[in-house]
């Protein structure tokens, strides 16, 4: 997106410069087209390196699968078996197999935070403290939250997942991450800390 508004933006500059300065010399107006090629090579390499970005975290994600379901086959039969029974539920309730959290899990992480921020109370000595601390639980819980809504738009681009289940899904972790902000904003108002 910031790379279409770069583009976008860059050729809005030529078109005014050249639109404003109709007795510019041609050598200005080349050097203008040269600036708008090199900025558009920019963009396609952004784009390509971020492409490349998302083919190798999908290698390592699915080679980090393989690694440790070829683990857990040899651990024990029995445990694989409820194991897989598991892992095939969560892939089709959340939609994701390889985040590291399952819909259900973050949601039980979101709720569990919630209790812990609404008994959160400052008790004169280590204020600062539990409120970094509980601030920065807060933070690798929205990470794991953006993580898994990552994950659910690589699903979605390479059509292991419909529109349908991404909308569900997405809106089920916007809930969450207003849950999340919700209680946030009720620590900072009861440690009086506006962060």
């Amino acid at each position: 997106m910031k790379k279409r508004t770069l583009l976008a933006v860059g050729a809005i500059a030529v078109l005014l410069l050249t639109g404003c300065q109709s007795s510019s010399s041609n050598a200005e107006t080349e050097a203008l087209k040269e600036q708008v090629a090199q900025l558009e090579q920019q963009i396609a390499d952004l784009q390509a390196a971020d492409s490349a970005n998302d083919a190798a975290a999908a290698n390592d994600a699915a080679a980090a699968d393989n690694t440790s379901s070829t683990d857990s086959q040899t651990a024990d039969p029995a445990a694989n078996a409820a194991a897989d029974t598991g892992a095939a539920d969560t892939s089709a309730n959340s939609g994701a197999s390889a985040t590291t959290y399952t819909l259900e899990e973050l949601t039980t992480m979101v709720n569990d935070y919630v209790t812990k921020a609404d008994a959160a109370a400052p008790s004169g000595t280590n204020d600062m403290e539990q409120f970094f601390s509980l601030k920065q639980e807060a933070n690798q819980i929205d990470n794991e939250l953006e993580r898994h809504e990552d994950e659910l738009e690589r699903q979605y681009r390479n059509g292991s997942l419909t529109r349908d289940e991404f909308r569900t899904n997405e809106r089920e972790l916007d809930h969450l991450e207003d849950l999340l902000d919700a209680a946030e904003d009720q620590i900072e108002y009861v440690f009086g800390i506006d962060d």
